[in-house]
């Protein structure tokens, strides 16, 4: 099976681009991964070193597929999709054409076991930034799975808007959901009693695994991504539905 794991949430800051690091770092011990990063800052490809253009402005200015893709490993490669978040809409339709899919479809098409996008932004079938490369790859890969992973932070609120938002996207596009993750819970124990309370609820709704993962500050830096063994549980959910499918 080949599967497209979608790393969703309705907040930034909530770790979406640590655990898609960390979970395509896992992977890629075994399997062949493709990390997009969708968001319009380009974390995840800054945390990895990686300053190219993006894909929209490169094709813009016609340069080379150097100025948004990068071998990190052996089995693990990145592909930066935006430039700018101040010029990106219009750099966006500027390229919507043969050229772009042509050029997609170059990066995309490498027989990847797994395809982790890492979304900045909301998720979103009216967001053409968002939708559009997700809709070019429905139709041109159909025989990859499409999954998801929710994640929120540890604020209670935040948690049920996060739920409803979680849903509300699998019910739209019929997303396969593999987790929903609590992350960043802190080491006090009125907030942990909180929380187990809440994912003893939301595994009882939900129809997929429910995880918690500690506030780590080492990872709040951007450090030691490849070796957490807490960060590594997102990638072992995915391992095992694979060998499983």
């Amino acid at each position: 099976m080949k599967l497209r794991i979608g790393f969703i949430g309705i907040k930034g800051g909530v770790g979406k681009t640590t655990l898609a690091l960390s979970t395509a770092f896992y992977l890629s011990r075994k399997y062949k991964v493709l990390y997009i990063d969708k968001d319009l800052l380009s974390l995840g490809s800054l945390i990895l070193g990686f300053n190219g253009v993006g894909f929209h402005k490169a094709l813009a200015d016609d340069l080379d597929k150097g100025q948004y893709e990068k071998r990190i490993n052996d089995n693990f490669t990145l592909f930066k999709v935006f430039s700018s978040p101040v010029s990106e809409t219009k750099l966006h339709e500027v390229v919507r054409n043969d050229k772009l899919t042509k050029a997609y479809l170059d990066v995309v098409n490498r027989n990847y076991d797994v395809i982790i996008v890492d979304y900045g932004r909301i998720f979103s079938i009216s967001d053409p930034l968002v939708y559009d490369e997700y809709e070019l790859f429905r139709i041109h890969f159909p025989e990859y799975a499409i999954a998801g992973i929710g994640i929120t932070d540890a604020v209670l609120d935040d948690i049920l808007s996060s739920v409803e938002y979680f849903e509300n996207i699998r019910k739209k596009i019929g997303f396969k959901p593999l987790a929903f993750v609590i992350n960043m819970v802190p080491q006090i124990d009125y907030v942990q009693k909180e929380i187990a309370e809440e994912v003893k609820r939301l595994r009882q709704a939900l129809p997929c695994e429910v995880v918690t993962i500690p506030f780590i500050e080492e990872v709040m830096q951007y450090n030691n991504l490849r070796n957490r063994e807490e960060m590594q549980i997102i990638g072992k959910i995915i391992e095992k539905y694979l060998v499983k499918s």
